[in-house]
């Protein structure tokens, strides 16, 4: 239910800056400020509530439940029995009372159910200091919750909508829709985790706290980097939403100005950038572009209705007012904005660009964080001008310059381009560049030189990384080549890293950690894990060209089994203080997995080995490098027999990862290792990962498996496979991986070779 009473003039008329503008001086928030979320019964704000308490350690408040403990009677019932205007009344005293005693470290929910002038004004004060979020759903999902007529529903969701835009100054759409076409029958708890993914990261933007999910080079870095353009049409019809994990560094949405009423776009564009951000890691530029001199108005309030949604990134016309710029730029917080530029001629260098260098002189005087100029070519002769632009300008530049021509005659301009250069999908590029063949463009102007990865240990031959890594590199023109080295000795290692040709190496069992003696650096999290499967290989010349080679060290199978943990965790089993982790094994994957388990907040460990003294070794590690920071504690237990029966002061694990290999070293023998049934006795189930992966289940996850009733979830090898690969591509080409790709060479290939796959 959602109750509407007198809308004030400022709620009737449609959207404009001034109203806007009061509500925001800066986007830019005291970190421990209190978040607000508000917005319709049933769009799903306790739940987001609950997400955001978790993830940013604060404290929740419920108004529903505060008017209960207050008045020992829900709102309708208040209502019922003293009726709507004294609720009004008591509900106003009750919230100013909330928000005055909450200003910081709570995220409160539940305000706004009547939308009363005087609640209206209390909003947006708290607005000017505090986010304020519109948590937006789809108009068919909120009408389940409202008994009326259609037409009825129409005006109670449009005056409602227009009071919770008024009142906010973040708007963030709650999609409970299916993830993806190509899955569409996702469990229910793996659709909250990708929810909370997805609110988890538009928090971190709108409070600028650390986010960063690929490691690959900085977008706006002087290496060569790609916007991939995608159109409403192709999210409302037909794409497979997985492609936009395509490899590119960017996601453009491209807006025209005439495509959407200004009416629908707050409610559609909320919806696309939740789609985006549900598909791909990468950032989000909205491109907005004006149609006509006449419509700049229009185009100055979206601009600034953008900024509510906290893309990463937004694009603004030069030819808007310089004061809406400058206004545009104080309040957009931690969204970045790159002005652009357009003319119907070819851009050029020389004596024709004065008026090119005054623009961009002025991008940087108005607080822009890039300046893109475009240009549209008309024959081949255009694009050797344009680089001499870019050149001109970039020398002399503090911000990033993105000039290229458009059309057929411009794609080698695009190509040439260093940054965010405009990028299509296969299927939709009459006159574009595919990512594809921009990266074999560069190829072919030696601007990407060739290198060789190689996979080093003792048993290689079964491995899917080769297929995973030479798929990736071609499907994004990369000029690269994965390969194989068995050896019986670590020392062999030497004639990859001392290889001209070489980029990386992949450190296979059992050699990750007598890899460490070869290496010049090592970073914090491998040394902390005293074991490296990762080595990234940079080759410096000197001034007499002699070669040196620096050999750093990096670990990503902890990532692997990390984010496998956190993406199938179910909600019911929320990392929390009494959280336990079963380790099966005591190798050198046994000691990514506890260092996955300490990074997700578990800090309470029970190791199990066939070896106990082998389980010892790695606990007295792992103790010794918990006590090394006083702040920290760890808390690692042995099992020595799969019959002990679990530590009676730790509670069941939720999170268990099996750390041996699928058949005995050095034979074709499978592992027959089983636990004790108790150990997976958790009322809740939980997560359990196997490392490993073969040419069928192993006896442990098949146990694992008939507890799947329970609650148990399992996730296989090759998954783990799949997500230490895509950091690892990352290190070895400081590209994005192109995941979707990755994913499907690795379910092929297991099919191929009958390699189980759950």
């Amino acid at each position: 239910m959602f109750t509407v009473c007198a809308p004030t003039t400022d709620m009737e008329r449609s959207r404009s800056p001034p109203l806007n503008t009061s509500l925001v001086v800066c986007r830019q928030y005291d970190p421990d400020a209190t978040l607000l979320l508000v917005g319709f019964f049933g769009a799903g704000k306790k739940t987001l509530g609950i997400i955001a308490s978790i993830a940013l350690r604060r404290r929740l408040v419920d108004f529903e439940a505060s008017f209960r403990q207050e008045f020992q009677t829900s709102p309708q019932d208040y209502i019922a029995l003293h009726g709507l205007q004294q609720y009004r009344e008591v509900e106003l005293r009750l919230s100013q009372d909330l928000l005055a005693r909450n200003e910081k470290g709570c995220v409160i929910v539940g305000l706004g159910w009547i939308a009363s002038h005087q609640q209206q004004l209390l909003l947006q004060d708290f607005a000017r200091q505090h986010p304020v979020v519109y948590v937006r759903r789809e108009d068919e999902e909120l009408r389940q919750f409202v008994t009326s007529t259609p037409d009825k529903f129409e005006r109670i969701f449009a005056m409602g909508n227009t009071f919770f835009e008024s009142c906010s100054n973040f708007e963030f759409f709650n999609h409970t829709g299916q993830i993806t076409q190509s899955r569409p029958r996702l469990p229910a708890y793996l659709k909250l985790k990708e929810t909370e993914r997805v609110f988890v990261e538009f928090l971190h933007r709108v409070f600028r706290l650390v986010h960063r999910q690929r490691r690959s080079a900085d977008i706006m870095s002087a290496q060569h980097t790609y916007a991939l353009q995608i159109s409403p049409d192709q999210l409302n019809f037909g794409l497979d939403l997985e492609e936009l994990e395509s490899g590119a560094d960017a996601i453009d949405l491209q807006m025209e100005l005439g495509d959407i009423s200004p009416r629908q776009l707050p409610g559609k564009m909320a919806r696309y950038m939740a789609t985006l951000r549900m598909h791909t890691r990468a950032s989000i530029i909205v491109d907005l572009k004006p149609s006509t001199q006449s419509n700049m108005s229009t185009y100055s309030e979206l601009l600034w209705m953008l900024l509510r949604l906290a893309p990463d990134f937004i694009t603004c016309s030069l030819t808007c007012d310089a004061e809406f710029i400058q206004r545009l730029n104080a309040a957009k917080g931690h969204t970045r904005t790159i002005a652009t530029h357009h003319q119907l001629t070819p851009l050029a260098g020389g004596p024709v660009s004065s008026d090119l260098l005054a623009l961009h002189k002025q991008a940087q005087k108005l607080g822009f964080e890039a300046l893109r100029m475009t240009g549209e070519s008309r024959s081949l002769c255009d694009n050797l001008p344009c680089l001499a632009l870019l050149q001109e300008m970039s020398g002399s530049s503090s911000i990033p310059i993105i000039a290229y021509n458009t059309g057929t005659f411009g794609r080698t301009s695009v190509c040439l381009n260093r940054t965010l250069s405009p990028v299509v999908l296969p299927q939709v590029k009459p006159t574009g560049v595919t990512l594809k063949e921009a990266q074999q463009a560069l190829t072919s102007c030696f601007l990407i030189p060739a290198k060789t990865f190689t996979i080093f240990g003792q048993t290689t031959g079964y491995s899917l990384s080769p297929k995973m890594h030479n798929a990736a590199y071609t499907a994004c023109g990369l000029p690269h080549l994965y390969d194989t080295l068995e050896s019986q000795h670590v020392s062999d290692v030497r004639r990859l890293l001392n290889h001209e040709g070489h980029g990386g190496v992949t450190i296979s069992l059992p050699y990750k950690t007598d890899i460490l003696p070869y290496l010049d650096e090592i970073s914090s999290d491998a040394r902390d894990m005293n074991a490296v499967n990762t080595v990234v290989l940079d080759h410096v010349y000197d001034a007499a060209g002699e070669r040196k080679t620096i050999c750093r060290g990096y670990n990503t199978d902890y990532i692997g089994i990390r984010d496998c943990i956190h993406k199938h965790l179910s909600p019911a089993n929320a990392i929390r203080d009494g959280t336990t982790a079963l380790i099966i094994g005591a190798g050198g994957m046994a000691n990514a997995a506890i260092y996955a388990c300490y990074q997700l907040g578990i800090r309470k460990i029970c190791i199990y080995n066939r070896t106990p003294d082998h389980a010892e070794k790695v606990a007295d590690y792992f103790r010794r490098w918990a006590g090394s920071n006083p702040e920290e504690s760890l808390h690692i237990n042995i099992l020595r027999s799969t019959k002990d029966p679990w530590p009676a002061n730790l509670r069941l694990p939720t999170v268990a990862v099996s750390c041996i290999p699928s058949q005995e070293i050095g034979s074709q023998a499978p592992v027959t290792l089983q636990v004790s049934d108790e150990w997976l006795g958790s009322k809740t189930g939980g997560v359990f990962v196997e490392v490993a992966y073969g040419p069928s289940k192993t006896p442990l996850m098949e146990q694992v498996l008939r507890w799947a009733s329970k609650g148990w979830i399992v996730v296989d090898g090759l998954t783990v496979l799949v997500e230490q690969g895509i950091t690892q591509y990352e290190l070895f080409t400081k590209r994005p991986a192109p995941i979707h790709v990755m994913r499907r060479v690795v379910l092929e290939q297991s099919m191929e070779y009958g390699i189980s796959h759950f």
